[in-house]
């Protein structure tokens, strides 16, 4: 039956998880002290470690491994100061965003061509004019 979702028991397994975008590609302990970073700029282990709030309960080790993945990953960038590292994120949390958003497209049509194309074009036609020419603006 063509237009058909598919059953939740199939589509149950595919669930995005919760909260922010960035969560689907670094878990939500990398991202949150990913955006503790953005929001302070460029900053020490302590600066961020200090920022973060009490209830979340991180040890400062921790907080000082999660940075150190993030720059293996390429999302920070670190300079030596002293004996330790200041840390910036390498991206906006837009440009973070725009990137992530960039890859799953191009994953989709890697892997199911045409028809993720079919899908993409389908969702447009469903969006507001004005707001189609706003996005085409935008890029």
């Amino acid at each position: 039956m063509p237009g058909a979702s598919l059953p939740r028991e199939f589509t149950a397994r595919l669930s995005r998880p919760g909260g922010l975008p960035e969560e689907w590609f670094l878990g939500p302990l990398q991202a949150r002290i990913l955006q503790t970073l953005a929001d302070r700029g460029e900053s020490s282990v302590r600066e961020v470690f200090d920022a973060l709030p009490r209830r979340n309960a991180l040890a400062y080790t921790t907080v000082m491994t999660v940075l150190d993945h993030l720059h293996k990953k390429g999302i920070v960038t670190r300079k030596l100061e002293g004996k330790g590292y200041r840390y910036t994120a390498r991206f906006t949390p837009d440009e973070l965003r725009d990137r992530m958003a960039r890859h799953l497209v191009q994953e989709l049509v890697d892997d199911f061509g045409e028809m993720a194309l079919v899908h993409f074009a389908s969702a447009l036609d469903r969006i507001d004019r004005r707001r189609l020419a706003r996005l085409r603006r935008a890029k």
